[in-house]
């Protein structure tokens, strides 16, 4: 039997979703027992609101900074992380992207990290968004 895909840290990573393939992503999520967590940038076309944005959705400690080193931080945080790891689907990217393409690409880079840190512990990690990227993959299909 194979196991559904929203619940294998072996594929880890920063992926575009469409919106027509959310709510069927959705639905096998919680099928796993795993909730997302959801993040709207759309009114963000700074990076440092998008920090704030981000820290304040995901309830990040108070000595989260705001910044890319500190996002990477608490997101590879053990406290942090649940016992079924994390999905974060952030849409509205698109101001950001446009306004700040070199500080988006650098946030892409941090979650990315993160991914592939949590992925050598076997701790689900995945960041959906729902702008395509050439940075990002498509997530495949299960």
């Amino acid at each position: 039997m194979t196991q559904p895909l929203t619940l294998r840290a072996e594929h880890n990573g920063v992926y575009y979703l469409s919106a027509e393939r959310r709510p069927a992503f959705e639905a096998q999520a919680q099928a796993g027992q795993q909730s997302i967590q959801t993040i709207d940038l759309a009114r963000h076309s700074t990076i440092s609101g998008a920090l704030k944005k981000i820290g304040s959705t995901l309830h990040f400690p108070a000595w989260y900074g705001a910044n890319l080193d500190a996002l990477f931080d608490c997101l590879t945080d053990a406290e942090w992380l649940t016992e079924n790891g994390r999905i974060i689907s952030i849409f509205g990217t698109q101001r950001l992207c446009a306004a700040q393409p070199e500080a988006f690409a650098t946030l892409l880079e941090v979650l990315q990290s993160a991914a592939e840190t949590l992925r050598t512990d076997s701790i689900l990690f995945w960041v959906l968004l729902d702008t395509p990227n050439p940075a990002l993959n498509t997530l495949p299909e299960a």
